[in-house]
């Protein structure tokens, strides 16, 4: 797909969903940098912004499957990838044990307060976001294709939470801060609500169709942005400004002692990604 043709497409994608998500106009600009990117987003903000119906609206007009886990502390790792289940044939006795798939299996999987879950649940999460397939005894499955992992947390709440370990953090492409919307904005919100028309609502507008991408559109759209020439002084600039944040190299000596490590190679892959994005 041609760059001019990637970037209208995108354009109206992102008109359809600010339809329906009022005053986050930076949030729906970093989702889409993240999805096109192929990366995952994290966002922290307080409840009621509009986090989780931006996922069932994205996912609606992109035509992909959604899917939703509430994280808790008895959430267990087979509650997100799912387990070998036994299974025995009424007439012959045969005993074999099948796969049932857990909801991890979707193209875009909104992982709601994951800062809710044990540090063993959470670890559960890493192969798939990194290597885009789940092991269980023994045998690979692969997870749908695209795969993207929207993740909330609140920032206000401390109790019964587990701050997620620097190894799942570094999985997530970019983190979103998401803020309250604006006056305008919030009027529109509730004057959407008083015509029964707000988006994720029981009575709302957001499982009508609108006529979504197609899946081969989709994926040109991500292979456009992967294509997007990065001139050698953005590289050098970025490569410059990620060494700057190591102690041992480039970081002012009145800061070394406050930083435990800096950046890695992956910081300059991701800020390459969601340039091009």
């Amino acid at each position: 797909m041609e760059l001019n043709k990637a970037s209208e497409q995108i354009g109206e994608l992102k008109a359809k969903v600010q339809l329906s998500i009022f005053g986050q106009e930076r949030l729906i600009d970093e989702t889409l940098c993240a999805f096109l990117s192929g990366g995952h987003i994290l966002m922290t903000g307080a409840p009621g912004l509009a986090k989780t119906t931006l996922v069932r609206v994205f996912a609606k007009h992109l035509g992909l499957s959604f899917g939703r886990i509430q994280y808790t502390p008895d959430l267990l790792p087979t509650d997100i990838i799912g387990t070998d289940v036994l299974n025995v044939d009424e007439n012959t006795g045969h005993r074999s044990f099948e796969f049932q798939k857990g909801p991890i299996f979707t193209n875009l999987l909104l992982a709601d307060e994951i800062n809710r879950a044990t540090p063993r649940t959470q670890s559960a999460m890493l192969e798939a976001m990194q290597e885009r397939h789940v092991t269980v005894g023994g045998k690979n499955y692969p997870l749908g294709k695209p795969f993207m992992v929207f993740a909330t947390q609140n920032p206000f709440e401390s109790e019964g939470t587990f701050p997620l370990p620097e190894a799942q953090l570094d999985r997530f492409l970019i983190h979103a801060l998401v803020d309250y919307p604006d006056k305008e904005a919030e009027m529109k919100i509730l004057s959407s609500h008083n015509k029964s028309e707000l988006a994720g609502e029981a009575y709302g507008n957001l499982d009508n169709d609108s006529n979504p991408l197609p899946p081969d559109l989709v994926e040109g759209l991500m292979i456009a942005a992967r294509n997007v020439d990065m001139p050698a002084e953005v590289l050098e600039a970025i490569v410059f400004l990620v060494r700057s944040t190591r102690p041992e190299d480039g970081l002012p000596e009145d800061l070394r002692e406050a930083v435990w490590y800096g950046a890695g190679p992956r910081a300059g892959i991701s800020l390459v990604s969601t340039a091009k994005a």
